[in-house]
């Protein structure tokens, strides 16, 4: 059996001695952590400055909604999709986001796109890769939004259009996974806009789905999909759009209050 003794632990001075530092540097180290994790004061009020200098440049198809750290500049006019800039609240850690929500089911407002960071790690070689926002600086922190809404955000709006998205979610829905999430019932309504068949089983797919998983069977979201399937077995296409329309103007004004920012999307019908 071994007679050696364990050794003492080392002080607090021989550990920072090791690490090159003292006793004050290690107390400014704690305060500036301390400083990094503790929200600042008016972070909303700042937000909200900045998008304000930031629309003004953006111009008449952007408009700014919600308040404090929720509030966002919305694309109008608004079609198919509630297109918004915003932030991601992390205390002193903000970062841009971007949202591309359809408007042809249920709408998620708290859903994202796209973060910042994420952008950053697929595109390296643009002038404000690995830049964070300061919301207290307005003039440089607007000039980021501006640059955010402009390029991805507006990149990512065309990229995936109604018409875009249509082909891509008909290969999903072919390839759909019960275990996996449902990013092809939105085919439903896109095959009705785009006229390029009947949305009655893809509804019907998704019925089935969404009762298997909601909360509420017999909640909300499923009772979409059933009015849904009730107007399209009409066979009737204009119905089917003034019935998507209707609910895409009552899902946004029921998430913010807007003024006329919608367009018309039933002009091709003659209601122009």
């Amino acid at each position: 059996m071994s007679d050696d003794k364990p050794k003492s632990p080392k002080s607090v001075t021989e550990v920072l001695e090791s690490l090159g530092m003292d006793r004050d540097q290690l107390r400014e180290m704690a305060i500036d952590a301390i400083a990094d994790l503790t929200p600042k004061k008016g972070r909303g009020a700042a937000w909200e400055k900045v998008l304000g200098a930031a629309v003004k440049k953006l111009g008449p198809n952007w408009t700014i909604i919600g308040s404090g750290l929720r509030a966002k500049l919305l694309h109008t006019p608004v079609r198919w999709f509630f297109d918004t800039v915003g932030i991601d609240p992390i205390p002193n850690r903000e970062k841009l986001t971007i949202t591309h929500l359809p408007l042809i089911e249920p709408l998620d407002p708290g859903t994202l796109t796209e973060w910042q960071d994420h952008y950053d790690s697929r595109h390296s070689g643009h002038d404000y890769h690995g830049r964070q926002i300061d919301i207290f600086d307005t003039v440089s922190a607007a000039e980021l939004v501006i640059w955010w809404a402009e390029g991805p955000a507006s990149e990512l709006f065309d990229a995936r259009s109604v018409e875009a998205l249509t082909p891509l979610r008909e290969k999903q829905y072919l390839e759909r996974n019960q275990s996996g999430p449902a990013r092809w019932t939105i085919l439903a309504g896109l095959r009705v806009i785009t006229d390029t068949g009947s949305p009655l089983e893809v509804i019907d797919n998704a019925i089935e789905y969404f009762r298997g998983r909601a909360a509420d069977p017999a909640g909300p979201l499923v009772m979409f999909w059933e009015q849904f399937r009730e107007v399209a077995a009409a066979g009737d296409r204009e119905r089917t759009l003034r019935w998507l329309d209707e609910h895409r103007r009552a899902t946004v004004r029921e998430h913010c209050a807007l003024p006329a920012v919608f367009a018309d999307v039933l002009e091709d019908l003659g209601n122009g």
